[in-house]
């Protein structure tokens, strides 16, 4: 089909131009022959086909005229030939006379022709067209259908359409200072309005992923302490900013009632807005059938997991407990006189003596190294608590790691084998650890319960690269399965060495996985 669709006439100010046709032809009809481009890759993209498929050729191709009639191609060799691929019936070409008198003539202007076409063309930048995919998200389209209008994998559409939101996040992927990957991230907490997330995250770019799996933890406790307070500000209390401070704050166990009596709860209830509070998330245990609060002290732990199990005698079952996250407040009083409340003897005697140069006595004294150990207890704690939030955040993306990248190879990384046979060797029984199973099905993606079925069907259809990948991700399950929450203290058997096999292969240990492996001390790790 040849359909002249307008003709240009030749520019009586520039008469080398040549007189140019556009027609609608037929993509098969068109000869491309040589290209100066040689990095075209084929088959081309199945979305870059699709979205030719749908839309059409948006941009014409250029070709030329032979004297024979032939339609022979300048510029479009991608276009054409995903034209063809989609089944176009035609696609608009601007074609114009062949000039040359001879072949190295007309060699030379086709050269000519393709290194300006392509030098003088200005793509989209990264930042352009992230931005761009945002705005076709915003207006509503589907993921799918921006994927298929933009040739687009629909993972890079959702990243991109996340990055596009965030000047920061498009200017560090412009700029090549962050992957899509990353930038994603930095758009997630620019977009969510946290700029110390962004400064952090730009500030701790070798350990990116683990910063920003802390951030969002962080992030998500603030919500939800947030959310536990607000109950507490309706009736009128103050809510604090951070811990209370046992040598400077007033708590419950430093006051005494007008009567003399402790002064408990039910006492700020009187007037709250003479009191603070401070919330702490701890574990709680209840009573799996009631819900009703237990004493952990009364629970046999060692017959957690085996409900053959007997427990001591005057214990319960591990397995008819549940243990949950509470928030449990701690009071703290901003007016003791208008409250009307007194300190307790030896705290008031403890504060005169501060305030003047008498000499303690004994009461006064011990009252002071009470307090200082209370405000000990409350740091160590304090730090043991952030510790183990590190922890959490570094498994979340350790796991990840395995999941997406050591364990998806389809050949074995650099020392499995070595790993594997020592790390057997000295621990023969580690596959049956507890939990081992349910690791194993989260790292290989394994639904449901019975791993074992589908890890056999799995080497069944492997190669042996392959199994050798799955054998590793036994092992790792395993010893993912030791890695609890407290592991950076406990170092269970075998940390080190796994570790050390994750860092060899391109996974950077976070500073709470250097302590589990023993390469720095808990007191060195920084936790604000």
């Amino acid at each position: 089909m040849t359909a002249t669709v307008t003709t240009l006439p030749a520019s009586s100010a520039d008469p080398r131009t040549p007189e140019e046709t556009l027609l609608q032809l037929d993509p098969n009809t068109i000869e491309i022959g040589r290209n100066t481009r040689k990095t075209v890759v084929l088959p081309l993209a199945p979305e870059f086909i699709d979205s030719i498929g749908t839309l059409g050729v948006l941009m014409p191709v250029t070709a030329i005229r032979l004297a024979d009639g032939t339609i022979s191609l300048r510029d479009g060799q991608r276009r054409t030939i995903a034209a063809r691929e989609a089944g176009l019936a035609s696609i608009p070409v601007l074609v114009r006379p062949d000039r040359a008198t001879d072949d190295k003539t007309r060699e030379f202007e086709r050269i000519s022709h393709q290194v300006v076409a392509n030098d003088q063309r200005e793509d989209l930048t990264a930042g352009d067209r992230a931005e761009a995919v945002a705005e076709m998200l915003e207006l509503g389209f589907s993921v799918a259908k921006v994927a298929k209008a933009v040739s687009m994998p629909r993972e890079q559409v959702k990243a991109n359409g996340t990055i596009g939101q965030s000047k920061k996040a498009r200017e560090a992927f412009e700029s090549g200072q962050l992957d899509m990957e990353r930038a994603a991230i930095l758009a997630e907490f620019e977009v969510a309005g946290d700029t110390d997330a962004v400064d952090e995250l730009m500030s701790n770019r070798w350990n990116f992923r683990y910063t920003a799996e802390k951030l969002r933890n962080d992030r998500a406790e603030k919500a939800e302490r947030a959310e536990a307070a607000q109950r507490y500000v309706d009736r009128g209390y103050a809510i604090l900013a951070e811990e209370p401070d046992y040598g400077r704050d007033l708590l419950l166990p430093d006051l005494l009632t007008a009567e003399g009596g402790a002064v408990t709860e039910a006492d700020t209830e009187t007037d709250p807005n003479k009191w603070a509070v401070w919330l702490t998330k701890e574990e709680r245990y209840v009573d799996a059938a009631s819900g009703q609060e237990i004493d952990g002290a009364t629970v046999d732990w060692g017959t957690e997991d085996d409900d053959e199990a007997t427990p001591e005698e005057g214990y319960r079952h591990a397995n008819t407990v549940q243990a949950r996250q509470v928030w449990v407040p701690e009071y703290v009083c901003l007016d003791p006189d208008g409250a009307g409340i007194a300190l307790s003897p030896v705290l008031a005697a403890a504060r005169s003596a501060a305030s003047s140069e008498s000499v303690e006595d004994t009461a006064v004294a011990a009252a002071r190294r009470e307090a200082e150990e209370k405000e000990q207890a409350r740091k160590d704690r304090r730090r043991l608590i952030a510790l183990n939030k590190q922890a959490a955040a570094a498994t979340t993306v350790r796991r990840d790691y395995l999941r997406t990248t050591l364990l998806a190879r389809k050949t074995p990384p650099k020392g499995a084998a070595g790993f594997v046979a020592t790390t057997l060797s000295a621990d023969p029984w580690l596959l049956t650890e507890h939990k081992t199973g349910a690791i194993l099905g989260e790292l290989l993606s394994i639904p449901g319960f019975d791993t074992s079925a589908a890890v056999a069907n799995m080497v069944d259809k492997a190669s042996d690269n392959r199994a050798q990948v799955i054998t590793l991700a036994l092992v790792i399950a395993a010893q993912e399965a030791r890695m609890d929450k407290d592991a950076w203290r406990s170092r269970p058997k075998g940390t080190a060495r796994y570790l050390e096999f994750l860092a060899a292969n391109d996974h950077p240990l976070t500073p709470i996985e250097e302590v589990a492996a023993g390469a720095r001390t808990a007191d060195q790790v920084a936790i604000d």
